[in-house]
């Protein structure tokens, strides 16, 4: 793992996703439904692995739904309702972040610029501005508004 920095390059989105995963699992959300948790690095491995999670919680629900039985994907968007956690914007491809909106909803993505650390965006929230079939409702969302409902500043 070393060598590459992998480290960072993959280990932190694995990590990422272990922890989304673990607090799934382990009825976090459902023993504490005011929690409100944010997850950097827009999720981790996440988003590109819901699909296999889900899954495995449907095909061995032995090994996975064993301390909580409610579907993975409920604790993400769905008919209008946002998710049940945070991320960050932080992920540096237009796609990806395109993804993080369809999964979790423009109300639970934040700007993410991971400050101080080498992997951080040059220029905070510029890939939110790229994307041009944003509206500048979702641009003020993403840019702003995201982590001012968090932080209760709104």
């Amino acid at each position: 793992m070393q060598k590459y920095w992998l480290p960072w390059l993959v280990g932190m989105p694995a990590e990422s996703s272990l922890a989304i995963c673990s607090m799934i699992f382990g009825g976090v959300f459902e023993r504490f439904p005011k929690l409100r948790v944010a997850f950097a690095h827009g999720g981790g491995a996440f988003p590109g692995t819901i699909g296999r999670i889900e899954h495995g919680f449907h095909v061995r629900p032995d090994l996975v739904a064993i301390d909580n039985k409610t579907e993975p994907r409920k604790y993400l968007a769905k008919d209008g309702k946002p998710a049940r956690f945070y991320v960050d914007s932080l992920v540096h491809d237009a796609d990806a972040l395109k993804l993080l909106l369809k999964i979790f909803g423009a109300e639970r993505v934040a700007l993410g610029s991971d400050y101080p650390f080498p992997l951080g965006e040059h220029e905070p929230g510029k890939l939110i501005e790229s994307i041009v079939d944003l509206s500048p409702k979702e641009k003020a969302q993403l840019l702003s508004e995201t982590a001012r409902e968090f932080l209760g500043l709104n």
